[in-house]
């Protein structure tokens, strides 16, 4: 439509009608529902009539009547939802009659739809200052400052409007109680919610919120006041028992709660919400078998609780090594009973397996952890650490098995690579190992300290595969960015040893290990084994001795080479002790048996 050029009056009149039809409608079906905090009222479009009619009557008669036609075209392009042409058009509205807030009021309505909200909040300002009196310019504006998080001048608004109503206005005085009571302002929102008590008289939700701001404020009279109101309206209502023990509990006046606890469950012996709570109050007073006998007996097999609480509760138990350590046969049999009544649940698998992970009882923590790494959707972390708990207790065929299968499912994961090619050197396939490793560390990024155990591993593949020159190469790798890597040091200077080459740079080495660990049986085992390679038998013999007195007794590796040592010392019967000490240790080289039968080392010298 044009309009820029002249006016029809009879036109005029007519769309004047039919304007004010829709906008005086949709006023009257507003005030009669009301409005929430969150929603604007449906329509409040009328400001022609409303507000600013005698700046309007200072309009001349010519541009009155554009200003009202330009205005309801504005309106019903608004309602059919056409935004931008009835943005248009209260812009020139505002232009005509610049003190008219009708037009801001809309513009702000727009702008906040297709989410202007910095012009949205501007065109309410101008609403609210050329139409200060306007109830709903003013909750439009406070519930915009309420989305940019400017609650101070939310309050501002809500505040001019309780105090300027004739009636007192429940929902506004409602809206300033929680918004104070959000900012911590406990007296202020005290003060809106006795004003709405003092309007509707008793009212449960009032009291509720009353007691958590004198909870608060460690008003403990006037909790337990609201509390007390609470039960003498509801005798029957367990919840609100419930509420007043916990609450005694909050204080600490544990009797009370007794006598509130007994009170709750006589009216109501399987009350959930009582059982949950009373959990909480034995674990705050420190009462964990109590707490937990409690859980196992009642909690557990109650099926009104759901099952997301009781295992929280339970996993609370588990997470505190503390109360894990003195109460882990209590903790086990409760676990016990939520796996009778919750047998399907994959959560009941997962605190088994930190149970028993948090024991260190790893080889019964492995069934819970295979069963949840088998599922259809499982998780990463179980697989890594099923594989990871099958290293720590040395079933290196299940930790390759499963690391091959854990890699159909994760081929981008390179943790999972690493421990499946641990497992593979450890069972002597060194070229699986190398395959693995190699493509695991393709996968790494910029972790330089996984990079660092990849380049660990590589080490010890190619060393089995007689590779030295690439062992030394990753090792070096290694040092160069971790110079003090004790492990590094101690497996380089033994595999140096053991190459009869770079004797002085494996002494080196393991004696800046020994520095940092001198009562260590492996490293001191090391540290004897290079000064035996370099002749210096003396020497190697005290540490050999020390690194039986620290452990190495029982290592057959260890025990072996502290025959060797004896016998290049002249000590020929206590050799074979030694050595065959080291056979009954689980040793069953060629070599260890040579030196038993023929009570000599072998012609070609000791390799391990």
């Amino acid at each position: 439509m044009d309009l820029s050029g002249k006016y029809h009056p009879g036109r005029i009149i007519g769309l004047l009608a039919l304007g004010f039809f829709i906008v005086t409608s949709a006023c009257s079906t507003f005030q009669k529902t009301g409005t929430s905090q969150k929603d604007e009222p449906a329509e409040r479009s009328s400001g022609m009539v409303l507000e600013g009619d005698s700046a309007l009557r200072e309009l001349s008669d010519e541009k009155q009547i554009e200003y009202e036609f330009k205005f309801v075209e504005a309106t019903k392009l608004r309602l059919l939802g056409q935004s931008s042409e009835a943005l248009q058009l209260f812009e020139e509205c505002s232009k005509l009659h610049p003190h008219a807030p009708d037009p801001y009021y809309q513009m702000s309505m727009i702008a906040k739809k297709i989410s202007e909200n910095r012009q949205a909040l501007d065109y309410a300002k101008k609403a609210v200052q050329y139409g200060p009196d306007n109830k709903w310019y003013r909750l439009h504006l406070a519930n915009l400052h309420l989305e940019a998080n400017n609650q101070d001048s939310a309050l501002m608004q809500y505040e001019y409007i309780a105090e300027t109503q004739r009636v007192e206005d429940l929902d506004i005085l409602f809206r300033l109680a929680r918004l104070n009571q959000r900012q911590d302002n406990y007296e202020e929102a005290l003060r809106y919610y006795d004003r709405i008590e003092g309007q509707v008289g008793f009212n449960r939700q009032l009291a509720v919120l009353k007691k958590m701001i004198y909870t608060r404020l460690g008003n403990k009279e006037k909790a337990v006041e609201e509390v007390q109101k609470l039960v003498d309206h509801y005798p029957d209502n367990t919840r609100y028992i419930g509420m007043l023990a916990e609450l005694y509990a909050s204080f600490e006046e544990y009797d009370k709660a007794d006598q509130m606890y007994d009170k709750l469950f006589s009216l109501d012996s399987t009350n959930n919400l009582g059982q949950l709570s009373l959990v909480k109050y034995y674990n705050q007073q420190q009462k964990y078998d109590r707490a937990l006998e409690l859980l196992r007996k009642q909690v557990i097999p109650n099926p009104n609780i759901d099952y997301r609480d009781k295992m929280l509760m339970l996993m609370k138990f588990i997470q505190d090594q503390d109360r894990l350590n003195k109460y882990q046969s209590d903790i086990g049999a409760a676990l016990d009973s939520l796996s009778k009544y919750h047998a399907n649940r994959n959560e009941v698998h997962a605190l088994y397996a930190d149970y028993y992970l948090k024991r260190q009882e790893y080889r019964s923590s492995i069934e819970h952890l295979k069963t949840l790494a088998e599922q259809e959707h499982s998780q990463y972390i179980y697989w890594d650490q099923l594989l990871s708990v099958y290293s720590i207790t040395s079933q290196f065929k299940n930790m390759y098995r499963f690391g091959q299968k854990a890699i159909d499912r994760y081929p981008n994961r390179p943790r999972i690579y690493l421990l499946t090619g641990i497992g593979a050197n450890q069972l002597n396939k060194a070229d699986s190992a190398l395959k693995l490793l190699n493509e695991g560390l393709s996968y790494v990024g910029n972790d330089n300290e996984m990079k660092t155990q990849f380049d660990i591993h590589l080490a010890e593949a190619y060393y089995k595969k007689g590779n030295y020159p690439k062992t030394w190469k990753h090792y070096d790798r290694v040092l160069k960015k971790d110079p003090d890597n004790i492990m590094v040091l101690n497996n380089y200077s033994y595999y140096l040893s053991q190459q009869d080459t770079l004797l002085n740079r494996a002494e080196r080495y393991i004696k800046k290990v020994i520095k940092k660990k001198p009562e260590d049986a492996i490293y001191l085992d090391t540290y004897a084994w290079v000064l035996y390679k370099k002749g210096k038998y003396g020497r190697a013999r005290q540490y050999i001795q020390k690194a039986i007195k620290f452990g190495g007794f029982d290592d057959a590796d260890v025990v072996e080479h502290y025959g060797d040592i004896l016998f290049k010392t002249g000590n020929v019967n206590q050799a074979v002790e030694q050595w065959e000490k080291s056979q009954s240790l689980g040793n069953r080289s060629d070599q260890i048996q040579y030196k038993i039968d023929h009570q000599q080392l072998p012609p070609d010298g000791h390799k391990d």
